[in-house]
């Protein structure tokens, strides 16, 4: 007896009735799945499109790189926020305002990037990977964990990419 097939006669074994039951609950159960898959498959290429649109109307608003602060709360324009601590990175860095890092992304809000020349992967803080999505050339160079130093980007040994896509930081 096929899953397609009515439901048995009266006259069919409980066997029979149990089976066509199983049998019609599985083929409800493949159906289900197949239109969950189609449907998330609906969701992801939906996002895609509204993320790209998004994208589109963020780069076409104007990026106002006067409207900065510090992460820590420090003056952006007093170089003590350049100090280094021991651990090699900056007292405090340099972000865009939230504001301004509000109109919008231009790249994709990604937390971390990867030094080439030693592999380790460095993450960021929100507020610094929200200025690098919103203004992907805000930043002349970036800060390696594994190198505890900061490199120019362009420079022999200041070459980053982002570890979710293998793209150049700063590009």
């Amino acid at each position: 007896m096929g899953i397609g097939e009515a439901l048995p006669e009266q006259s069919s074994t409980k066997l029979e009735r149990a089976q066509w039951d199983y049998d019609r609950a599985l083929l409800l159960q493949r159906q289900a799945v197949q239109a969950v898959r189609e449907s998330d498959e609906a969701v992801t290429a939906a996002r895609k499109k509204l993320e790209a649109a998004k994208r589109e109307a963020a780069a076409a608003i104007p990026v106002d790189r006067s409207q900065r602060e510090c992460i820590g709360g420090m003056d952006p324009m007093d170089d003590e926020h350049r100090e280094l601590k021991p651990n090699g990175q900056q007292q405090d860095y340099v972000i865009l305002s939230e504001a301004e890092r509000a109109k919008g992304f231009v790249k994709p809000v990604r937390r971390s990037y990867v030094h080439l020349k030693c592999g380790i992967r460095t993450p960021m803080s929100m507020a610094v990977a929200e200025t690098y999505a919103r203004d992907p050339g805000f930043y002349s160079g970036a800060f390696c964990c594994g190198c505890g130093r900061h490199f120019t980007f362009g420079q022999p040994d200041g070459e980053f990419v982002w570890d979710c896509t293998g793209e150049r930081v700063g590009a």
